[in-house]
């Protein structure tokens, strides 16, 4: 395909000589982006036998989520959601017990990725204790607090997307993150809570999702364990609410939790930003009752 592009620069030649018929050697020109496209498919769809193929499509991953940008813009007739939102579902904290909210606001200066739309009002959250992440020196994932532990369902919903297999994000000791993974998530589970709003949890653990696609999970159900996998710098959640089940060109939406507070304060709290130290207010058994649980299923799938 790649020869035929030069039968394009006989367009130039009927340009020269007025030959109104030669230009129509420019749509050889044509098959430059129509041969990139079609690479792009092929390499999204094969397996991952080299680093070359993982490289090119976490490189391809990072172009979509820039291309993402105009369209996210315009599917929201160029309003993207703010803070004034409101939810359509209840959401708790995706764990139990205090975490740190080590990334994620209302505001462009606390944003987890003001400029990037689809991860906006995302959050990382991890456990610290006294200061640090980790116990010991911090240079293997299990030497940090969160790792392996449970990731649990942030309200009812149907899972709709899985990744899974990416090893863990090897730490690293000069600043350079190594990602394993040809996505940025890392190994990762999409849920529809309904009223078109998805979660999505990143940076999971491999092997250690248990759901599949098509299950119905309920709140607080524990889904799996946190993990390093993906383009990350030490073992974290990456949370967040979105429009769609594209990662790529779905809005993020502020998430307005229920029955979680600030451990420093013991206040209770609807929005987080950087910085606040979180948990549930209620545990995993104190959620709902079995009618409850239906209900909500039942709303789901009658959307």
């Amino acid at each position: 395909m790649k020869k035929m592009y030069w039968l394009g620069c006989l367009g130039l030649l009927g340009t020269l000589l007025d030959y109104p018929y030669m230009n129509l050697f420019y749509l050889f020109f044509l098959l430059a982006p129509i041969e990139f496209i079609l690479s792009l498919i092929c390499v999204t769809k094969k397996e991952e036998h080299s680093s070359e193929i993982r490289d090119l499509k976490f490189l391809f991953q990072n172009l979509g989520m820039l291309i993402g940008i105009p369209i996210i813009y315009m599917r929201c007739w160029f309003r993207l959601p703010d803070r004034h939102y409101k939810a359509k579902v209840s959401y708790r904290l995706p764990f139990d017990g205090e975490w740190l909210t080590v990334n994620g606001g209302l505001d462009k200066e606390t944003s987890h990725s003001w400029r990037i739309c689809n991860q906006r009002y995302a959050y990382d959250f991890y456990i610290e204790q006294d200061g640090l992440s980790y116990r010991t020196d911090g240079l293997t994932v299990s030497d940090y607090y969160c790792y392996g532990e449970p990731v649990l369902s942030p309200a009812d919903g149907i899972v709709v997307d899985i990744k899974d297999g990416f090893e863990d994000t090897p730490i690293s000791t000069n600043g350079e993150i190594q990602c394993l993974a040809s996505d940025i998530r890392g190994n990762y589970i999409v849920i529809y809570h309904g009223g078109k709003e998805y979660t999505t949890i990143a940076h999971l653990k491999k092997e250690s999702i248990l759901v599949k696609i098509g299950d119905h999970v309920s709140q607080g159900q524990r889904i799996a364990c946190c993990g390093n996998s993906g383009n990350t710098s030490e073992p974290h959640i990456h949370f967040q609410l979105q429009q769609g089940k594209s990662f790529l060109f779905s809005a993020s939406l502020p998430i307005c939790f229920d029955e979680i507070k600030e451990t420093s304060t013991g206040t209770g709290i609807h929005y987080l930003t950087r910085g606040q130290r979180v948990t549930n207010i209620k545990r995993v058994n104190q959620i709902k009752s079995d009618d409850e649980f239906m209900k909500n299923y039942e709303m789901i799938e009658e959307e």
